[in-house]
C-alpha cells in the first residue's frame, strides 16, 4: 500500500550539492531534503534537471537516495529522478528505487534518442518498478506528443502522473489535460514555475520547481486551492523576477543565504553564469519583496 495515494502541489527539486572535491555533498542533500519538509512544501524530487543528473554516477546517486529517504522519514512523498544516459541505466535506477522504497519515480527519454524509445523505456519501466511513474515530457529530450502519451496512460496502470514542460506550457498542459486528465491523478508543470497560474488555470494540479523559493510557490498554490485566485496571482507576480533570474548558482546561492547549504560548489563552473557583486545585490533588492511572505528560513546577509 503506497504511504501517499495522490500526489499534487509544489514539489521541489533539489539541487545536488558538492564539497571541495566534487563528491556529493550527502550532508547538504540532507539539508534540502529537510528545508522541503519544514518549510511547507508538497513533496521531493531527486535528482532531475534542477539535481544535474547527467552529472552523477550511479553509485553516487543511489547512495544518496538512500540518504534522502532516511532523512525525510516518510514526511513528504520522495521521488526519485531516474533518467539516464541510456535505457539500462534508467531500468537500473528504477531497480535502485523499487528497493530503497521510493514513493515515485520520473524519467524522460535519454537525450538523442526518439519517441519510439521514449515509449518503450517506459514499458520496461513499469517492469522494473511497480509504484507509481511521472512521465516526464520535455522538449530537449525526445519529447512525445500528447497521443502518445494518452497511448502510454493507457497502456501502462502505472503512469500515474505526468510533467508536460514542453514550451509553452501552459498550452501543452492544455492539451495534455484534455486527452487524459481523465485518466491521471496529477499533471505537473515545469519551467521554475514561471507560468504557474496560467497551468492552473488550463488543467494542471502541481508544478516542480527548484526548491530554494519553492515553499512561497507552494502558497501560490494553496491559495489557489482555497479559492483565492486574486491573491496567488499577488504573490506569483512579486516571485517572478527572482524566478526568470534562477540558475544552479543561483538555487545554491539562495540555498545558503537560507541556511541551508554550506557549500556553492559547482562540478561544471559556471563561467559567465556565475554570480558577481551586482548581481547578488540585485537579488537582495528583490528579495525584499517576498521575506515577509517566508514563515521559515530567512534569508540570512549576502
Amino acid at each position: 500500500m503506497p504511504r501517499f495515494d495522490h500526489l499534487k502541489g509544489v514539489f521541489g527539486l533539489l539541487p545536488t550539492p558538492y564539497t571541495e572535491d566534487y563528491a556529493i555533498h550527502t550532508a547538504d542533500l540532507r539539508a534540502a531534503a529537510d528545508f522541503c519538509c519544514r518549510s511547507g512544501q508538497h513533496g521531493i524530487v531527486w535528482p532531475v534537471m534542477v539535481g544535474e543528473f547527467y552529472f552523477l554516477g550511479e553509485e553516487e546517486r543511489i547512495r544518496n537516495l538512500d540518504a534522502v529517504l532516511e532523512q525525510v522519514n516518510g514526511r513528504l512523498p520522495v521521488v526519485f529522478g531516474c533518467s539516464g544516459v541510456s535505457v539500462p541505466q534508467v531500468l537500473l535506477f528504477a531497480r535502485a528505487a523499487q528497493k530503497a522504497g521510493a514513493d515515485a519515480v520520473i524519467a524522460m527519454a535519454p537525450a538523442r534518442t526518439n519517441a519510439a524509445v521514449g515509449m518503450d523505456m517506459f514499458r520496461r519501466l513499469a517492469d522494473a518498478y511497480d509504484g507509481p511513474i511521472i512521465l516526464q515530457n520535455a522538449a530537449t529530450y525526445a519529447p512525445l506528443s500528447g497521443e502518445q502519451i494518452a497511448t502510454l496512460v493507457d497502456e501502462i496502470r502505472q503512469i500515474e502522473y505526468v510533467k508536460e514542460e514542453r514550451p509553452p506550457g501552459p498550452k501543452h498542459i492544455a492539451e495534455v489535460h484534455h486527452l487524459v486528465g481523465d485518466r491521471v491523478k496529477t499533471i505537473f508543470g515545469g519551467a521554475a514555475g514561471k507560468f504557474m497560474p496560467d497551468e492552473l488555470r488550463r488543467g494542471a494540479n502541481g508544478c516542480m520547481p527548484a526548491c530554494e523559493i519553492a515553499d512561497l510557490l507552494a502558497k501560490v498554490m494553496e491559495r489557489w486551492w482555497a479559492g483565492d485566485e486574486a491573491g496567488a496571482r499577488e504573490l506569483h507576480r512579486r516571485l517572478l523576477p527572482l524566478i526568470i533570474r534562477e540558475s544552479h548558482p543561483f538555487m545554491r546561492y539562495i540555498l545558503k543565504r537560507r541556511g541551508v547549504f554550506t557549500s556553492t560548489v559547482e562540478r561544471a563552473p559556471a563561467g559567465v553564469g556565475a554570480l558577481d557583486y551586482d548581481d547578488k545585490r540585485e537579488i537582495s533588492i528583490l528579495l525584499e519583496a517576498i521575506e515577509g511572505d517566508i514563515d521559515n528560513y530567512p534569508f540570512g546577509p549576502e
